[in-house]
Order: C-alpha cells, then structure tokens, then sequence
C-alpha cells in the first residue's frame, strides 16, 4: 500500500502543475486525428506558467518539423486503453491488479520500447503526445482502482513515461535552427554573490577533497532561476545528490545544469530563452543550505562557467563571499575534470 500511495502521489503531482493549455483527456486526443498545434509541446506538458508566480514569458514554439504518426501505434495504444478499461470494471476497487491487466501493461511497455528504438527524426510528435496522455491517464486510474500494483510494473511504466519525455526533447531540438550568433550566456541568478568556485575543494558535507564542477551562487529560497541562453529542456526533476535539477542544451553541443532547486518549473522538451524562469532556488539533494549550483559543459566536459559569463548585466563583475558552510576553493592551478561525478 505504502508503494502504491506513493505511485498515486507521483501520477497526480506530474499531472497538477498549472499548464500553457488544460491536459487533454484520451477521449480527446483520439477525437480526431489532427496534427500538433503550434504549440504543440504543450500538448505533451512541455510548457508551464511558473506556479502562479507571474513572470514566465509563455511564447509559441514554431510548428515541429514532424515525421508521419502511426496508425498502427495509434491503433496498439487504443487497444491498450480499452483492455485497461474493461479490466477495472470486472474488479472491486482496492482489489489486487489483475493478471490479465498487469500483462497488457507488459505488452505496452514492449510496444513503447519498439516505438523508441525508433530515430527522433523517425518519430511523430503526435505519437508521443498519445502515448504519454495514455500511460499517465491509465496508471492514474489503475493506482485508484487496484489495491496492489507490482512494483516493477510500476517502475517500468514510470521509466517509459520519463523517455517519452526525452523523446519529445529530442524532437524540439531537432526543431530549433542553430543560431548564427555566436552563443551568449547570462547569469542564472541576481544578484550574482559566488559562494564557491569551479576546481578542487573540500566538499561541505563529505569533508572529502574533490574536484567542484561549476559555481555555487547564493540565493534565497524560492528565488527564481532563469535559464542562462537559449536551448532546450532535456531534464527537469530529481537527479540524485543533486536534488531537483534541470539541464538545457544549447546550440554547440553546450549543456547548462541548475541544481537544488526548490521547485522545477519547466518539463523536457520546452525551449527557453535566456532569462525564462526554469525553476526556483532550494537547497534538495545534498547540500548544506539554500543555493544555486550552476555548470556548464562543452563537448562532455566541464567548463568553468566564469570563464563564459563573465561581468552581471548592470556591467559588475561577480562577488565573490565565503559562506560559512561552503568553500569558496581556489581557482589556482586549475585542471581538466574528466570523468568524474558531479557531487
């Protein structure tokens, strides 16, 4: 029971957040067979308001540049439902799933992992749309009907539910069009206080010497973090010692990593602008108080992010603090980190 209360709380909480449009139900997807709209990320949930915090700049995104959808994918989702359906009105709620249903999910979940082995450029955006608004309406209504859902079920479903989101964020990126200028990076946070700097330190926690791979900016919880350029959302949510986390790619193979937040406020797949809110400041994960922990990378490295963002935008140069529970480290003798693990 512990399990499945748990399950519902996460199918209900990834559903809650207040959206560019309302959620679209099954029934309504499969109306009629249209194309995306030109928002149409927001169709899978790609695109959020920042919790009734007022200052996202919503935009429309262009139209996906999108391969044909499947009818027969449409057809093997449609079926799933069905089965699904016809499974919970033959059980008394709080009864154990049934075999019957628990193998229909398995048979989903292999027909999703065909659908993903699938190139990005093969892919439908539609298709994807389908079939996250059909996983996450059915395991929602099966974690109300049924007592006891198999764990690995659960997490098999979930794990197929967060690369469908990955998909979606392959899909704008192949939508976006390098930008001619040359890429500009802007603090995530103001004002810009450093508290710790890229390069070997102690870690706060640990007490252990390790490489630091970007900068820890001071920050009051719940202050807002926008994103440094512009790009698209490849993750967005819990990550680990990181705690809740979100990662936007940019053009040249350049990512840019925002950790401990308090609240994430974007999903993958939406593309940002610099200075769009990407979530708020917290302190989740491991870490010893409210910050920001900002990275970038380059090719698969980490870069130090002072070396790319340079003065603030009111033309001053950052300050550097020492808080009394972070290191603010040394940036002397600094050295290329490859392969390690970002704490």
């Amino acid at each position: 029971m512990r399990r499945l209360a748990s399950l519902l709380l996460l199918v209900l909480s990834a559903c809650a957040a207040p959206r560019a449009r309302e959620k679209m139900s099954f029934d309504e997807l499969y109306a009629e067979d249209t194309s995306p709209s030109a928002d149409g990320v927001s169709l899978a949930g790609a695109s959020q308001e920042g919790a009734g915090q007022g200052t996202r700049r919503t935009k429309k995104a262009e139209p996906l540049l999108d391969a044909p959808a499947s009818m027969e994918f449409r057809a093997a989702l449609a079926e799933f439902a069905t089965q699904a359906r016809a499974s919970r009105v033959q059980v008394t709620r709080g009864s154990a799933m049934p075999r019957e249903q628990a193998d229909n999910w398995r048979r989903m979940n292999a027909t999703l992992d065909a659908f993903l082995r699938q190139s990005a450029r093969r892919t439908s955006s539609l298709d994807v749309v389908r079939a996250r608004v059909t996983l996450e309406a059915e395991l929602e209504e099966d974690a109300r009907a049924y007592g006891d859902i198999p764990g690995d079920l659960a997490d098999a479903v979930l794990a197929r539910v967060d690369l469908l989101a990955v998909r979606m964020a392959e899909l704008r990126r192949l939508q976006l069009k390098p930008s001619k200028k040359p890429l500009h990076f802007t603090w995530p946070v103001d004002p810009v206080i450093i508290t710790s700097v890229f390069g070997s330190r102690v870690h706060p926690i640990t007490g252990k010497e390790r490489d630091h791979l970007g900068l820890d900016l001071a920050a009051k919880r719940g202050q807002l973090v926008s994103a440094a350029a512009r790009g698209v959302v490849i993750r967005a949510g819990w990550n680990g010692a990181h705690g809740n986390q979100v990662v936007i790619q940019h053009d040249g193979d350049v990512t840019t990593r925002y950790s401990h937040l308090s609240r994430v406020l974007v999903t993958p797949g939406e593309v940002v602008e610099p200075g769009d809110v990407v979530g708020a400041a917290g302190k989740t994960g491991l870490a010893t108080g409210v910050h920001l922990h900002f990275e970038l990378w380059r090719e698969g490295e980490p870069c130090d992010p002072l070396d790319e963002l340079g003065p603030t935008e009111s033309g001053e140069e950052p300050a550097f603090v020492r808080h009394e529970q972070h290191d603010i480290g040394t940036r002397k003798g600094r050295r290329p980190m490859l392969g390690r693990r970002p704490h």
